[in-house]
This record gives structure tokens, C-alpha cells and sequence, in this order.
């Protein structure tokens, strides 16, 4: 079954992921859908204003089809059956099938749509012009009109000369509705046969709110510079090329998530052009958050463009060592406003990203640089996913390989094929593409539904396989050769999709690649197919089958960290462990947990919990006595605290280490005072608990410069900087060997 969007305009833009909203803005509808179940027309509710007529004329020996057949099958129990409709002849003449839904119908935020499908006949294929507009309309149960979307008569005909697989012509619902209705428009030519299958409202996979900074802050202008920093890259973030860079790099970090800045088009190898955004609030993301920018060009891009771009981190002006470039490390996802996600998994806590465009391909000349992130992992993954994951040696009937829609006793272009069925991560599937044109090769995996004790895949969920690199990657132009189709427990064909207008495409952080498109059906089973007669495809490793309920991209809410961490610390004292914190700011937070280890093996223990204040945007301290600390055996322990919120969510504070019957090791510190400090004169800098041989004071600029450089001891009492002018800068302590300790930044006048 195939998605389309709903005006030619967009088709472009709207081409990996057109089953989703038609604007950014209606993703929050989305997030707020709350029916669970499909519905379909399977009321027996249907009206029409176009009886099915014939008219025989006489002089051609031919007889004219008008109106509905069969309206009452497009309302069944059937979801197979289907009405005919013939398209009137005649200039501005239209033929409409209003068909009612099932219970109370769809709510707001659902996918509300009809499936309909093309009469393989030649004389259907010559009349395909003759199919005007399509329009799809919403309405309650008192008749008033709720919506209304118009599929253009150049996407309709598009779709349909692909094939007679049923089709999905749909948009999401931003009222609730209990019919739909299918009106289409024909010319004066010719009449124009369409199968109506039925109607539909399928629950969206609303995007959940989740954790992250993003590249958002307040003002315009000037007043925006603070946050970014522009240029080329060959010497950190600072230009020295004339013609290259950046162009409009504020609109990347302003309030307007719409706004882009660009690379401008003019690339070389020795000024490849670079953006580093700041991350909103005061802490930075934690380890573990992915990192990464929104892009798009307006049109589509592929998994070619991660060649060409570099993604690496900051903390405190400082580069944290972690970067990602290429198709192995980056991930690419189309996003359902047309931009795509560029991101990787991190290992550091960071506060500032960057990107760097490292190579000349073609796709990245003028490529919009949306906004930057930190986004924790759970806003990328799924509450369900069931695989074709079946124990190794019990695959038999899991699987079915066909070459031209006919069952192969011999594995007839897949080797292995019982390796994309089993639970081994080891083993795949390999399909060869056939090279002759007209020929097929098809690979269907069962779903391991088992694990969930219910259906594989349940409507609106996602169906899709990962394959391997293989051959190649494969790219948006390779797609038109590529179908997924599913099928239910029995067997039976249920939907497809095919080609880069209906397939998203996702790259994975381990270079393998994710197929998928959205379903209005249960299902349960997945089969991919490849057509013959491309080049750039020979071998397609095929990993599993999957169904799952994750959103495509970054959720539609990212919302603050709850809990701005300023210290936590632990010493001993009178023969305990006592763990002390102090938070900034406190929001929806429940509880803290305090952790032990004793350093022989990873696992932490809770030895106690204390009570948050919920919310709270005072600094505020706690404090935890380990009595048992000294049981332990050993001659160190090491704490962490877990902080848990009002929604469960939790996140983790750096270990801290107490050796036992001993005050706590002093801990090298910096401290910088005032700050922000309206000139650099006014600013003082202490270095307590300085390690032996003392360490170096260095002050950077937000470009990256060394400015300064001081040596300390560990008889220093404080030090002055150097003249600053106005802006944001950040001050190092580091140790004899050149290790970072610590590290602040610093605002001078106001920023």
C-alpha cells in the first residue's frame, strides 16, 4: 500500500516520510492523540450522489461507465472488497463516495484517509488522464464539513500508473471526525475506473516529549552572536577564507525552529565551512544524549551527504575528543517536516555542537543548517518492536523466497535466507538483484510475535527491514526498485509500499540502513522485494524484519533537563560516608537516590533515598549519611547520585570517590568570580586544592584563541586576567601533563 501527500507542491519535500503530518506544527496534534484502535468503514454506512449508470453509444460500439459500483463494499466487514468508482465525463463534473465509520469514529491528531487502488485494464492505463483532482474530506455526525485536502491530479495519476496495489491517500485529522468522503474530478474526455477499498482513522505514533537542549535562545541580531560561532574550519571555527562560510548563522540558534542558516556553496578542501551552536540552559547534556544538527535543502538527501559531513562536540569551549563523520558513525533520519536529523551517540557530557562540511559533495551545496541538539536516547526508540527473531535452527516455515511471485523450492536469488529469520545478530540474508528487467526477487520473514503474546504488528505501527551495506548503500534513487508489502497470519497481501516517495529511509549509527513505511492494518509479516534492471545494486545483505511503534525523528517536545546539578561531593566523618549536593533549579523532580560501589565490579548499590523539592528555581542542598560505608571491606568506595522524576525518567551524576576512615582526596577546583563580571578587571580566580606541582591557568575566546596563560602553584592565592573585551569566554585549569580539570566559562559585560 502507498502514501502520498495531498498537493504536488509538497511532493517533493514530502517525499520519506509523506505518511505524517502535512506542517511541524501538526505533530503536536499528534502528540496529543489519544485512541489506541483503528477504525474502518466497516459500518455499512455509505452514500453517494452517483448511481453506477451505462450509456451505449451507438456511433463508437462502446458503452460509457458512470457513478458507483458496489458502493456498499467499500463499508463491509471486508476490508478486501472494494467499489468502483467511474469518473463523469465532462469538464468540472465529480463523483463522491461518502463512507461513515465504525464506534465513534477518529479524534484529533489520527491518520484520517481511504484506500484506493488502479483497475489494471489497457483501457483504464489510456484514460489515467481523464482522473482529475482528488479530494478528501472529513465530517462529524451531523454532516458539518471538518476538513478538507486536495491530492493533485499529477500525484493521483503518479501513483496509480505504478501498479494496482491499494494506496493510501490520507492526512492527519485537526478535528474529529466520524466520515470521510473521496470526490473525484474528470475531464472531458474520457471516463476513469479506481477502486475504493475502505476508509480509515489509524492512531499517528505521536512523538513523546522528551529530554535535550537545543540550539534556542532569545533576540535577533547582534544580540544572538554569543551563541554561535561561524567560518571555515581548517583552523577551529574561525574564517580565513574569503567567499566561504556561513551564511545568516544566527538563524540557527534563534527561537524560530524554521529559521536555517547555510553553507554557503563555494567549497574547497582548504576552507570547508564550519557552524558551532551553543545548547540552551545552564548544564550541559549528559553522556549518552545524541548530538546533532537538523539540515535539509528543501528537496531530498541520501546517506552520500554523510561523507561529507563532520559532527563533533564541545564542553565549556573545550573539544571533548568525540566526532563522527561518515556512514558508519553519523545517522541520518528524515524528519516528517522534510529536514533530516545528522546525529551520533555520545559518550561526554557537551554544550556546544558543531558541524563542518569536510567534503565537496554536490547534495550539501547550500545545505540549511536548521538548529543543533542534545537529545536523550529515548526520544529515538519505541515503547514495542517485535523481529523476525526466531532461535536458530527453528526457522522452518518463518520464511518464503519467490522470483516473479512464484514460491522457489531452491533459494533462487537469496542465499542464506533463513539468516534474516533467526535471533543470531551474526547471520543474514543475501539477495542478488536480478539484472534482467521484468524479473523479481522477493524475501517475506514471519514476525516473532512470541516475546509480546499478541499480533506481530499492530496498525499504524511501522513496517520495514534492516539490511547492510552489501554492494553499496542504497540511496534515494535506488528506492523505486525496492517494495516492502505485508501480510496477515493467513497469508494474505495487505499493504505496500514502494519507491523514495513512500519508503523512509534511515541510516543507522553502525552504517546498516532501516526501510519503512506506516500501516493501517495489523499484520504479520514483512516481505522486501527487489525489481531487476538497476545499476548500483547487486548484493543486499538483509538483517531482520521489524515492527515497531517509534516515531520517525526528533519528538515534537524537547523540553529542559529537570535538575541543574551544581555539586556533589562526598568526605568521611565520624565513621560514615557523607554525600552532600546542591541544585540550582528543580522541576518535577521526586527523588534522589544515592548509589555505592566498592570499585571491584560496575554495579552500583542504593544505600538511601532523600526527598526533592518538586520544583524550584532556588539553589537548594541535601545531604546523605552511608552508615554502612564502613563495612564495606575496602579502602575506597565510590558514590553516584540518581536523580528520578515525577514522570520516572532518571539521569546520573559523575562518580565520586570517598576513601574510607579518610577525609576525601581534595578535589582540584576553579573558581572565578564575578560572573557574568561587567569587566575582566573586576574578575578574580582562585585554584583550591591544587594537585602537587600545580597546573596552568589558560583563558580562551569562543573561537577557541589562547589568549592567556598562567602558571600556578599551590601557594597561589588568586590571579587577575588579562583585558578582556566584551563576550564569552571560558577559563581551563590544567595539570603539569597538560590534562584538563576543570573548566568555566565566562560572560564579560553583558551578553
Amino acid at each position: 500500500m502507498k502514501v502520498y501527500p495531498l498537493s504536488s507542491a509538497l511532493l517533493s519535500r514530502w517525499r520519506v516520510w509523506p505518511v505524517t503530518a502535512l506542517t511541524l506544527a501538526l505533530l503536536s496534534w499528534a502528540a496529543r492523540a489519544t485512541a489506541a484502535v483503528p477504525v474502518y468503514s466497516t459500518s455499512g454506512r455509505v452514500a453517494t450522489p452517483n448511481p453506477y449508470r451505462t450509456t451505449v453509444v451507438p456511433i463508437l460500439g462502446t458503452t460509457l461507465e458512470s457513478g458507483i459500483q458496489y458502493p456498499e463494499r467499500a463499508a463491509d466487514a471486508d476490508l478486501t472488497n472494494y467499489a468502483l468508482l467511474n469518473t463523469l465525463i465532462g469538464v468540472g463534473a465529480k463523483t463522491s463516495l461518502r463512507l461513515g465509520l465504525s464506534g465513534a469514529g477518529g479524534t484529533t491528531g489520527q491518520r484520517a484517509g481511504i484506500v484506493v487502488g488502479n483497475v489494471s485494464t489497457t483501457n483504464n492505463l489510456v484514460n489515467v488522464n481523464a482522473l482529475g483532482d482528488i479530494t478528501l474530506r472529513t465530517y462529524n455526525s451531523s454532516d458539518q464539513l471538518q476538513e478538507a485536502r486536495v491530492v493533485s491530479a499529477e500525484v493521483a495519476r503518479s501513483l496509480l500508473l505504478e501498479g494496482d496495489r491499494p494506496t493510501q491517500l490520507e492526512f492527519i485529522a485537526k478535528l474529529p471526525f466520524t466520515q470521510l468522503e473521496l470526490e473525484v474530478s474528470g475531464l472531458a474526455t474520457a471516463s476513469y475506473k479506481l477502486k475504493v477499498y475502505y476508509a480509515y482513522a489509524v492512531p499517528t505514533l505521536g512523538q513523546p516529549q522528551a529530554r535535550g537542549m537545543l540550539s534556542r535562545f532569545t533576540g535577533a541580531g547582534s544580540a544572538l552572536t554569543p551563541y554561535y560561532e561561524a567560518g571555515t574550519s581548517n583552523t577551529g571555527v574561525v574564517s580565513v577564507c574569503a567567499g566561504a562560510g556561513v551564511i545568516n548563522p544566527e538563524r540557527a540558534v534563534d527561537a524560530d525552529l524554521t529559521n536555517y542558516a547555510q553553507f554557503k556553496s563555494l567549497a574547497t578542501v582548504t576552507c570547508p565551512p564550519a557552524l558551532a551552536v551553543d545548547l540552551e540552559g545552564t548544564q550541559p547534556a549528559p553522556a549518552g544524549y545524541y548530538a546533532g544538527f537538523v539540515v535539509g535543502n528543501g528537496g531530498l538527501l541520501d546517506a552520500s551527504i554523510l561523507s561529507g559531513l563532520r559532527v563533533t562536540t564541545y564542553l565549556n569551549g573545550v573539544a571533548t575528543g568525540e566526532s563522527a563523520t561518515g556512514a558508519g558513525v553519523l545517522e541520518l533520519r528524515a524528519l516528517p517536516d522534510g529536514t533530516y536529523q545528522v546525529s551520533f551517540p555520545t559518550t561526554k557530557a557537551f554544550d556546544q555542537v558543531k558541524i563542518e562540511r569536510i567534503g565537496t559533495v554536490t547534495a550539501l551545496d547550500d545545505l540549511r543548517l536548521y538548529y543543533g541538539f542534545g537529545v536523550e536516547p529515548r526520544a529515538f526508540q519505541g515503547t514495542t518492536q517485535v523481529l523476525s527473531d526466531f532461535p536458530v535452527g527453528q526457522t522452518a516455515g518463518t520464511y518464503e523466497v519467490r522470483s516473479n511471485s512464484v514460491l522457489c523450492v531452491t533459494n533462487c536469488g537469496v542465499t542464506n535466507p533463513q539468516g534474516a529469520a533467526d535471533n543470531d545478530p551474526s547471520t543474514v540474508a543475501m539477495l542478488t538483484v536480478p539484472t534482467a528487467v521484468g524479473t523479481n526477487v522477493e524475501l517475506k520473514l514471519n514476525l516473532n510475535a512470541a516475546p509480546t503474546g499478541g499480533s506481530a504488528g499492530l496498525a499504524g505501527y511501522r513496517a520495514g527491514v534492516v539490511v547492510g551495506n552489501g554492494s553499496g548503500l542504497l540511496d534515494a534513487s535506488l528506492l523505486d526498485r525496492i517494495t516492502l508489502t505485508t501480510y496477515d497470519a493467513a497469508g494474505h497481501l495487505l499493504e505496500s509500499a514502494s519507491g523514495k516517495s513512500l519508503l523512509a529511509l534511515n541510516l543507522l549509527p553502525d552504517g546498516r540502513q532501516e526501510l519503512s513505511f506506516l500501516t493501517t492494518q495489523n499484520f504479520a509479516a514483512v516481505q522486501f522485494s527487489v525489481a531487476g534492471g538497476v545499476s548500483g545494486l547487486v548484493n543486499i545483505p538483509i538483517n531482520y524484519a521489524f515492527a515497531d511503534n517509534r516515531a520517525g525523528g526528533l519528538p515534537s517536545a524537547i523540553v529542559p533537563l529537570p535538575v541543574e546539578l551544581t555539586t556533589f561531593s562526598g568526605r568521611w566523618a565520624n565513621g560514615a560516608a557523607e554525600l552532600s549536593w546542591s541544585t540550582a533549579s528543580e522541576k518535577n523532580s521526586r527523588h534522589f537516590i544515592v548509589e555505592r560501589s566498592t570499585g571491584n565490579d560496575a554495579v552500583f548499590r542504593a544505600v538511601g533515598q532523600v526527598a526533592a523539592a518538586g520544583s524550584s528555581s532556588s539553589p537548594l542542598s541535601y545531604r546523605l549519611r552511608d552508615a554502612e560505608a564502613g563495612a564495606q571491606g575496602v579502602a575506597m568506595l565510590y558514590y553516584r547520585l540518581r536523580q528520578v522524576d515525577t514522570d520516572d525518567a532518571q539521569a546520573f551524576s559523575r562518580v565520586v570517590s570517598v576513601a574510607v576512615g579518610k577525609q576525601l582526596v581534595a578535589v582540584p577546583q576553579l573558581e572565578v568570580y564575578p560572573n557574568p563580571a561587567p569587566e575582566a578587571a573586576a574578575v578574580l580566580v582562585r585554584c583550591p586544592n591544587l594537585p602537587a606541582g600545580g597546573g596552568t591557568v589558560q583563558t580562551y575566546s569562543s573561537q577557541g584563541q589562547l589568549l592567556s596563560e598562567v602558571l600556578v602553584r599551590e601557594v597561589a592565592t588568586s590571579l587577575s586576567l588579562p583585558a578582556l573585551a566584551p563576550g564569552l569566554y571560558h577559563v581551563v585549569l590544567r595539570d603539569t601533563t597538560g590534562q584538563v580539570l576543570v573548566t568555566r566559562r565566562l560572560v564579560i559585560g553583558n551578553r
